[in-house]
C-alpha cells in the first residue's frame, strides 16, 4: 500500500512545483511587454514625437543587461525562506508598488515621474527575473525540465500578450489609473503561490573571489561555450531574421494595424502559449535532441510559408496562418533552448547561467531584428525570407548533431519524493 503512496506524494509535489513555475512566469515579461508595446503606444498617441520616443526606448537596457544581477542574486542570500525565493519574495512587493505609484499619475502630463518609476520598475524587475531564473533551475529536477520549461515559455508568451496588447485594449475602455492597477495586483499571483513553496537547497560550493567570476568560469567550460556561443544562436538566427520583418511585410500586405495587433499580438502569442506546453511535454517524452528536431523541421516549414506573403501576401487566411506557424515553432525553439541552456546551468550559480545564456539569444534577437529591417531594404523580402529558411535548415542540422552528446539525468531526483 505504502508503494502507492509514494508516486501519488511524488505528483502532488510535482504539480506544486509546475504551479509555481507557472505563476512565476506569468508576470515574467510584464513591465518589458508594456514599456516597449502598450506605453509606447500610449505616447505616440498623445503626441510625443518619434525622436523622442527613441530616448524612452532606451529605458530597455536596463532590463536587457539583467544579467549583471546574477552574481549579486547568486552570492547574497537576503531571507531564511530561501536563496532566490527570498529576493522574489522582496522583489514582488517593491513591483507592486512601484506600479501603484503609478495609478494617480498622467502618462502625459507627468512623464518625467512615469518614466522614473518605469525605470525602477525595469531595474527591480532585472533583479526579479534573474532571481527567477535561478529559482526555476533549483526547483526542476532534470526529468521535469521538458514540461517545466514549456510552462515556463508558454506564460512568458501569455504575459507578453497581457502586458502589451491587453493592456492597451484595457487602457482604450478603463484609462491609465486601472490599467496600471491590474498589473500590480496580477504581481500578488504568484507571490501568494511562493507563499506555498519551498525552494530545495543546492550543495554547498567554493564560488570565486573575484566579482562577476562565474560569468568567466561558465564560457569557460567548452559545451556551455560552444551551445551559447555558436548553436543555440545558429538555431534561432533564421527565425529571428524572419520574424525582424513580419509586421512590415503584413503592412505591404495591406493588413491594418488592428488585423496585425489581433494576429500577431494576440491569437500568435496565445497559440505560442500553448505550442510551449505542448513541446514541453514532447522533450519530456522523447528527449530534447529529438524535440529540437521536430521543432527545428517544423519552422523551416513555417518560414517558408512566409514565402507568398514576402511577394505582396496571398489571402488573409493563409498569411494569418503563416504567422501562426512561426510563433508556434519560434516557442518550441525557445522551449528547447531553455531546457539545454538548464541543464548546463550550476547550481550554484543557477541565475547567472541560465540568464547570461538567455541574454546571449536577447542579445542576438535585437542586432538580428535591426540588421534585418535594413537588409530588407536593399535585398527585398522574398531574398531576405529564402536566407531565413537556408539559415534555419542549417541551424536545425548543426543543433541536433550537437545534442548527440548531450546527456541529462534519466533518474527521479530525490527532491522530487520529498
Amino acid at each position: 500500500m505504502s508503494s502507492l503512496l509514494v508516486p501519488a506524494e511524488a505528483v502532488q509535489t510535482r504539480r506544486r512545483r509546475f504551479v509555481a513555475i507557472a505563476a512565476l512566469y506569468f508576470v515574467a515579461d510584464l513591465g518589458y511587454a508594456f514599456l516597449f508595446g502598450a506605453f509606447t503606444t500610449i505616447l505616440l498617441a498623445g503626441g510625443l514625437r518619434l525622436d523622442q520616443l527613441a530616448w524612452v526606448n532606451l529605458l530597455g537596457l536596463l532590463y536587457v543587461g539583467r544579467f549583471l544581477a546574477g552574481p549579486l542574486v547568486d552570492r547574497i542570500r537576503i531571507s531564511r525562506l530561501g536563496h532566490y525565493r527570498g529576493w522574489l519574495l522582496v522583489t514582488q512587493p517593491l513591483l507592486v508598488l512601484a506600479w501603484l505609484l503609478m495609478v494617480p499619475l498622467d502618462p502625459m502630463a507627468d512623464l518625467p515621474l512615469v518614466l522614473l518609476l518605469t525605470a525602477a520598475v525595469l531595474l527591480v524587475s532585472a533583479v526579479h527575473d534573474t532571481a527567477m531564473n535561478g529559482f526555476a533551475v533549483r526547483l526542476l529536477p532534470p526529468r521535469d525540465r521538458g514540461v517545466g520549461n514549456g510552462i515556463q515559455a508558454g506564460m512568458a508568451s501569455a504575459s507578453i500578450v497581457i502586458g502589451s496588447g491587453g493592456a492597451l485594449l484595457l487602457y482604450a475602455h478603463a484609462g491609465w489609473g486601472v490599467t496600471v492597477g491590474v498589473l500590480a495586483v496580477l504581481f500578488l499571483v504568484p507571490f501568494g503561490v511562493l507563499l506555498c513553496v519551498v525552494e530545495p537547497a543546492a550543495e554547498p560550493a567554493t564560488r570565486p573571489t573575484m566579482p562577476f567570476a562565474e560569468m568567466v568560469t561558465l564560457f569557460g567550460q567548452r559545451r556551455v561555450r560552444a551551445w551559447t556561443l555558436l548553436v543555440a544562436p545558429l538555431f534561432a538566427l533564421g527565425g529571428y531574421l524572419a520574424t525582424s520583418v513580419q509586421a512590415p511585410m503584413l503592412l505591404a500586405a495591406q493588413w491594418s494595424l488592428e488585423q496585425i495587433a489581433l494576429v500577431q499580438g494576440t491569437v500568435a502569442g496565445l497559440a505560442g502559449a500553448g505550442a510551449a506546453v505542448g513541446v514541453g511535454a514532447l522533450v519530456t517524452r522523447f528527449g530534447v535532441r529529438r524535440a529540437a528536431l521536430a521543432v527545428g523541421s517544423f519552422w523551416v516549414g513555417a518560414l517558408a510559408l512566409l514565402l507568398p506573403l514576402s511577394l505582396g501576401g496571398s489571402t488573409a487566411v493563409l498569411d494569418a496562418a503563416a504567422v501562426l506557424a512561426v510563433t508556434v515553432g519560434y516557442s518550441g525553439m525557445a522551449v528547447c533552448a531553455y531546457t539545454v541552456a538548464m541543464d548546463l546551468a550550476r547550481p550554484a550559480s543557477a541565475a547567472t547561467d541560465f540568464t547570461l545564456q538567455l541574454s546571449v539569444l536577447g542579445v542576438l534577437r535585437l542586432v538580428t531584428t535591426s540588421a534585418g529591417l535594413a537588409a530588407a531594404g536593399v535585398v527585398g523580402f522574398p531574398l531576405l525570407i529564402g536566407a531565413a529558411v537556408l539559415l534555419a535548415a542549417a541551424g536545425t542540422w548543426i543543433t541536433t548533431r550537437w545534442l548527440r552528446s548531450h546527456r541529462t539525468s534519466p533518474d527521479p531526483d530525490p527532491r522530487e519524493l520529498a
